[in-house]
Formats: structure tokens, sequence, C-alpha cells
């Protein structure tokens, strides 16, 4: 799945691959100690945590690396150097993708501050996971076990959240069902593809747009945590409404004009 960690590192490499029209020696240097910086970076993004904070800290990563670059090529220039169309080109598609990143930051938060009523309330949790806005719902809140019907109780929860998620223009969401270990793959694969189901029916009933959902069912096999206590088997029996990424806006300026 394409996410801004993986377009920054693309841009990376772009950024190394261009060439100045100043000395080998100056030029070796000066991408030496931008290599540097992009190393230590790196370093700072591979530990991040997976709370809603990595988001803001790849976000100030990304700021980081812009001004970085734009003090190495305004030392090559000051040295005579000449930048390359390439290079400025590079620069250029950092801007563009620092400004995508801040948008997506913003529906992070925006999203986080009005499911909080919910979160406190012990309805759901949201979380970033793999770089993607997630709102995770345990299955005893919306199904009896070994069931996909949705109980009457689950209808306050989801109501206020399709409310929410709906209440945030063009972006699409795919809910993914999970259970645990127990009882045979087969019937897993479709408890977690029924449940998701439910949720997307439900979801539709209510006001969303049918083409910004779709869903998903995973079975055991994408677990939160391992099979091997009743506490994280109940961990593992979820519903995940995922925020899809726009992949046009971090696609784009990847792309060569």
């Amino acid at each position: 799945m394409w996410n801004v960690r993986t377009c920054i590192h693309l841009l990376l490499i772009l950024v190394l691959a261009a060439g100045c029209g100043i000395s080998k020696e100056v030029y070796k240097g000066d991408v030496g100690r931008l290599q540097k910086q992009i190393n230590t970076l790196e370093t700072s993004n591979s530990s991040l945590s997976t709370e809603s904070t990595q988001q803001r800290e790849k976000l100030a990563a990304l700021t980081r690396l812009k001004a970085a670059c734009e003090q190495e090529l305004a030392a090559m220039k000051s040295q005579g150097g000449q930048l390359s169309t390439e290079l400025r080109g590079a620069l250029q598609r950092i801007r563009q993708l620092e400004s995508v990143a801040a948008r997506q930051q913003e529906v992070f938060d925006s999203l986080t501050r009005a499911l909080g009523s919910l979160v406190r309330a012990g309805k759901l949790s949201v979380s970033i996971v793999r770089g993607q806005f997630t709102v995770q719902m345990s299955d005893k809140i919306l199904f009896a076990s070994g069931k996909y019907g949705l109980k009457a109780e689950a209808t306050g929860t989801l109501l206020e959240l399709t409310r929410i998620l709906r209440s945030v223009p063009g972006r699409r969401y795919q809910i993914t069902g999970h259970t645990d270990s127990d009882g045979p793959e087969d019937f897993n694969w479709r408890l977690s593809g029924n449940r998701s189901r439910a949720v997307m029916d439900f979801m539709i009933k209510e006001g969303m747009p049918p083409e910004r959902l779709s869903f998903a069912g995973a079975g055991e096999f994408q677990p939160a945590a391992a099979n091997d206590t009743p506490e994280n088997k109940a961990q593992n029996r979820r519903i995940e409404v995922v925020l899809v990424p726009d992949l046009e806006a971090l696609l784009s300026p990847l792309r060569r004009k």
C-alpha cells in the first residue's frame, strides 16, 4: 500500500540521483552530508509509534528534510554550481508531498476529535495502523458469539460513527472483519466477511453513500495479538473501519511533468 513514507523514500532517491554543475569533490561532500541527514530521519521514522503522533512526526521529518535540501542546494549554488532541472523538480515534489501530508494529518486530527466521546465511552478505539487511520470495534459490542446479526444495542454507536465519517467529504472507507483462531478456518472467513457486510449495510441504510464503502473478511489471518490467551483472542475478534488513502494525491507529486 502506498503511503507518505513510501513516497518520501522515492523522492530521496531522486534527490540523491540528481546532478549539479559543480566539482565532483564538492558534490560528493554535499551529497554525503545530505545522505547523513536522510539516514538520521529514516532511523527516527523506523521507531515511530503507531498512534496518531506518528503522522505528525512524519510531517515534521518531511519539513526538516525539505529545509536540509534547501540548505544544501544553497551551499552548492554559493560555490558556483548550477542546479539541474532534475534536482529542482525533485525539491518541488518534496514541497507538494509535504502539503499532502499536512492535509492528511488535518483529516486524522479532525476525526480523532469527533470520535472522542465514543472512545472515552469505550465503544471504539482509534489508531494509526500501517499509516492508515483506523477505527476498531470489539465484536462483543456489535455481535453475539458466532453470529453476524447486529445487536440492537450496537445501533447507537454505529449511527454516531456513520454520521462522523460521512461528514468528511469525498473520503472512502473499508470495513474489515477479523476473528480469533478458534473454529474452522472456512467458518471464520465467512463469519468475518458477513460481519463486515452487516456493518456496511447498516451504514448505507443510515445515509453513507455506497460508493464510499467496501467490505472484506480477514478471518483469523490478520491478528492484533497472539491467539494464546482469552484476552488476546478478544482483541482479535474485531471490526476495523479504515480510511482509504487518496492514492492520486500521494502519487501525483512523483509523476514527472
